[in-house]
């Protein structure tokens, strides 16, 4: 008995032995990979990162490691260590899976997905990572323009001086934010740098420089591009009486951006938006652009919008309770636009207070708009134009009358499924 006892306590503590060995050997190992982590690019922010889900994995004892899918997966606000270390590759050394690689990846950005094809993947052989601290100038006003850059997360300021500290003292700067370029002009024509941006926070960049810009064709990509929109704002009835600089003035604040089959193109849009959206191409079968207003009874505030503003338009007054099977909101088509259509301006002659406040969806059909900043269509505007906004002048159903057509479709259905099921009985 006490010799069996004995055996017990000594294959106790070989087993006890061995996993402490296991333990050790574990954590021999997570320091081989902490040291591998800060050789390969100590520098690099993104490597503190992976080495955190390291020893996250590591952290329970006598567990094996697993793979880090967040290595692999591309967010608006993570880009991981995979990507950016091609990134940080010269174009020339990158093979062609990498370029694949990265383009098929960053396509799950905003702002790489809505440029075209050819420019995607021109960007993504030549496109540098940088990452900037807060207040750090990245364009200072008078210099040469030498790179331009696509904002990945962070936010920047546009300021007149040259070391942007008016950034930090005034209320209501001018905002670069996550999803916008920036600085491209002053590289295509040689200018100078008119103004001064500046680091309101960290920022994430992609950067194009002009040795690349230029050496792998990006320049006569986005020519093209630019003589694309030149040419479709030509065309335009509404902007025939414009003169050929204002057109060109318009050109170099607007972009053409591509959404493929129920994309949705801005998801809380009305006439307050700071952009007008133009309907340059449709798809091969007549497709069209969908704008989808979302309204929900009981939803909203009495006053009629969410916010609790007055509003003319507010939720239908029921003289009972609704049924119970009914959904408790309801997606209205309410308008399509096609080719040549804006979206934008069919209020633009209205006051403000009389203009309708709320929110609509715009849904692709597979899509190319162009969209173009409204400051810029304000400053520009003449009297032949406000003449020909009038034709474009249209309100649409407001809650109640979409509210009572619902309640009236309701009924039609209900009314068709119960004298159906009276067919098939007798």
């Amino acid at each position: 008995m006490t010799c069996n006892t004995s055996q017990t306590q000594v294959g106790r503590q070989d087993v006890s032995t061995t996993l402490s060995f296991r333990d050790a050997a574990r954590r021999v190992v997570l320091m081989c990979r902490v040291c591998r982590c800060f050789t390969s690019g100590s520098n690099n922010p993104y490597c503190m990162e992976k080495l955190l889900g390291e020893l996250a994995q590591c952290a329970t004892k006598y567990k094996r490691a697993a793979l880090d899918l967040k290595s692999f997966k591309v967010t608006e606000d993570h880009i991981p260590l995979m990507l950016v270390e091609i990134m940080q590759k010269r174009p020339d050394w990158r093979s062609e899976d990498e370029v694949r690689l990265l383009h098929s990846t960053m396509t799950s950005l905003n702002v790489f997905r809505h440029h075209s094809d050819a420019l995607q993947l021109l960007l993504a052989r030549v496109v540098r990572y940088q990452r900037l601290a807060k207040r750090r100038v990245i364009i200072r006003r008078g210099d040469a323009g030498h790179s331009f850059y696509f904002v990945l997360s962070g936010l920047l300021a546009v300021t007149k001086d040259k070391d942007g500290s008016s950034a930090f003292v005034d209320k209501q700067p001018i905002t670069i934010k996550k999803g916008m370029s920036f600085g491209d002009v002053a590289l295509i024509k040689g200018l100078r740098r008119n103004a001064t941006v500046v680091c309101l926070e960290e920022t994430e960049l992609m950067v194009i420089d002009k040795e690349e810009f230029f050496g792998y064709g990006l320049d006569l990509q986005l020519k093209k591009e630019s003589d694309y929109r030149f040419n479709f704002f030509r065309s335009l009835e509404l902007l025939s009486s414009w003169s050929s600089s204002s057109i060109e003035h318009i050109t170099e604040h607007s972009k053409a951006e591509h959404f493929r089959f129920e994309h949705i193109v801005e998801k809380e849009a009305n006439n307050a938006m700071s952009s007008i959206i133009f309907i340059a191409e449709t798809g091969t079968h007549g497709d069209k652009l969908l704008c989808i207003f979302a309204g929900a009874h009981g939803s909203r505030s009495p006053e009629g919008r969410r916010d609790g503003s007055p509003s003319k338009n507010k939720p239908c007054p029921l003289t009972q309770a609704p049924p119970t099977d009914l959904p408790t909101s309801a997606c209205f088509l309410i308008d399509s636009l096609q080719k040549g259509s804006t979206f934008g301006l069919n209020e633009y002659l209205l006051p403000v207070k009389q203009r309708d406040g709320r929110r609509f969806t715009l849904l692709s059909k597979t899509v190319q708009v162009v969209r173009l900043e409204k400051s810029r269509f304000d400053e520009l505007v003449d009297p032949d134009t406000l003449k020909k906004l009038e034709d474009l002048q249209k309100t649409y159903p407001s809650d109640e009358e979409l509210c009572k057509m619902f309640f009236e479709q309701k009924r039609w259905q209900d009314y068709k499924h119960r004298v159906v099921q009276e067919i098939l009985k007798s």
